[in-house]
């Protein structure tokens, strides 16, 4: 009959208007979500920078809350002085690279090791890596403190302290700055690469390091990327350990501390905050510009981890 057409043609302009409704429901719903989750990441930021822009007549001026009346760069000079970047900047970008880049060896060796390897006691290491991701540093940083402090065998000892070596000896031996979670993650990218590319290696004639070296490393390149992004970001920003091995102060983080307000003969404790904030977001900028220039490759590198190239 002639109706039948008629309604099926009804039926499917409302399944056209549905899901047209559908759609533009979920794209309001994303772009208020986005925005929602936009100003979470950046109100702190704000905040932080207005505030160090004030003046110091601000701070007793009951009438200013977050946009200041007389804008000063007062706070960022206080900040500036006290951190010394030309001498700061060049031991933390040493100790960086090279704490990123032990950290990346010795994690992804022994990530492909649990990953990859059948051995006795790998659930056991395996429950260890989690344990060191759980527990709070905090917990035995004053055990690995005292061993460094007095470090050697017998008579033979000798203080470690006011050295990076203690980063770099904890950073190669797997015990590093947040190293439990760079572990767990190639232990899972590996886990995840096709079998068939280890046979094949072994028909080659490949060992397990010729294996690792050859095969696993260029088909997870990524994942290698990300974790020394990772690794460089936190140690840049580190004041926990710095602030444990070293009196003297020579990383660029650890001298936030070193910032004071003085108001007369009394120290301003809320200006003191505000140049400390201000300092926070200098040492932020290299990190930035990193993260503005790579943008597109960091994203890859952390959506495309773990497949095979």
């Amino acid at each position: 009959p002639p109706n039948a057409g008629e309604g099926g043609d009804r039926r499917m302009d409302r399944k056209r208007t549905l899901t047209k409704y559908s759609l533009l429901l979920w794209k309001i719903f994303r772009t208020v979500l986005l925005i929602g989750l936009s100003f979470i990441i950046l109100q702190p930021f704000v905040v932080k920078t207005l505030m160090a822009c004030m003046a110091p007549e601000d701070l007793m001026d009951s009438s200013v809350s977050l946009v200041p009346k007389h804008f000063s760069s007062y706070y960022w000079q206080v900040a500036w002085d006290t951190l010394d970047i030309g001498s700061g900047i060049w031991p933390t970008l040493l100790v960086s690279l090279i704490t990123g880049i032990l950290q990346l060896i010795s994690s992804s060796m022994v990530g492909y090791g649990l990953a990859r390897v059948k051995f006795k006691g790998r659930g056991v290491f395996f429950a260890l890596i989690f344990i060191i991701m759980l527990v709070p540093p905090q917990t035995y940083s004053m055990a690995q403190y005292l061993r460094f402090v007095d470090f050697g065998v017998g008579p033979l000892s000798v203080s470690l302290t006011n050295s990076f070596i203690p980063q770099f000896m904890m950073s190669i031996g797997g015990l590093g700055l947040k190293q439990g979670l760079y572990i767990y993650l190639f232990y899972v990218i590996f886990r995840g690469l096709p079998k068939e590319l280890e046979d094949a290696a072994n028909i080659d004639g490949l060992g397990s390091f010729g294996t690792f070296v050859r095969v696993m490393i260029p088909n997870a390149k990524n994942i290698f990327l990300t974790v020394f992004l990772f690794s460089f970001c936190w140690q840049w920003t580190d004041v926990s350990y710095t602030n444990t091995y070293f009196t003297d102060r020579p990383l660029l983080a650890s001298r936030i501390l070193d910032i004071t307000v003085r108001v007369g003969i009394t120290y301003d404790n809320k200006g003191t905050g505000i140049a400390r904030n201000a300092a926070c977001l200098i040492i932020m900028v290299p990190l930035i510009l990193i993260f503005i220039f790579g943008q597109k490759k960091i994203t890859q590198s952390i959506t495309t981890s773990g497949q095979a190239n």
